[in-house]
């Protein structure tokens, strides 16, 4: 977390520090997240589920077109696991069903914008740092391809396995490359798509390696332009 804290300081001094003319913005939307996996202990492979995000940011102009894009964003990461498939009649079975972890990530983007008639076209990409807050798991119990029960349990971070019936051991820290595309309307309204490309495995045991993705749509507003 010490390095997290440094690194936000570092881009607020930055942004302080900037002696062109710096705009805020704020953002949320949909977000459409998974996990790559390999080598998983769990018997079928994660596929992806519906979460959401929002966060604020900073255009830092740094040449003509060209802007240094800080932000910090509350986000739902996870993925869900499908059992919906038959089983022998009268027998139950149960897995995890669904994992939700909440991070607070820190994305730096280098955004190159187009002027249109309607506003700006944006295209950028950069690195990210992402720190867990916490997470949740649901256990699911399974029979003729139907769910029976189910029971929601958070994650201990300092437990390993940390996933009840399996041996994957979450850790909080993640990072990798965003990616986004977008338009800033001369309204101040903003529409932009973002894909993320998790490069860190987040699971410490030796069986296993999962790498969030995601990808989304968000809407959002900006105070002011660093243009007008």
């Amino acid at each position: 977390m010490k390095f997290f804290t440094l690194f936000s300081t570092a881009i607020v001094v930055i942004v302080l520090n900037s002696h062109a003319q710096v705009s805020l913005g704020i953002h949320g939307g949909y977000i459409n997240s998974g996990l790559e996996s390999s080598g998983t202990s769990i018997s079928r492979k994660p596929t992806t589920m519906n979460s959401w995000h929002a966060g604020v940011y900073f255009n830092v102009p740094l040449f003509k077109n060209g802007y240094l894009t800080p932000g910090l964003d509350y986000i739902v990461k996870g993925a869900r696991w499908d059992y919906t498939i038959s089983h022998p009649t009268e027998v139950f079975t149960s897995g995890t069903s669904r994992m939700k972890l909440r991070y607070l990530e820190l994305p730096v983007n280098m955004v190159y914008k187009v002027p249109i008639g309607i506003g700006k076209f944006t295209i950028g990409a950069g690195p990210y740092a992402a720190y867990c807050l916490s997470g949740k798991y649901d256990l699911s119990v399974y029979t003729n391809g139907k769910e029976v029960q189910s029971s929601s349990h958070s994650l201990d971070f300092n437990a390993s396995p940390n996933i009840f019936g399996t041996d994957m051991n979450l850790q909080r820290w993640d990072a990798g490359l965003n990616f986004t595309a977008g338009l800033e309307f001369n309204c101040f309204l903003t529409l932009k798509a973002t894909y993320g490309y998790g490069m860190v495995d987040i699971d410490k045991s030796a069986n296993n390696e999962f790498k969030n993705r995601y990808w989304g749509v968000s809407l959002g507003f900006l105070f002011d332009r660093e243009d007008w």
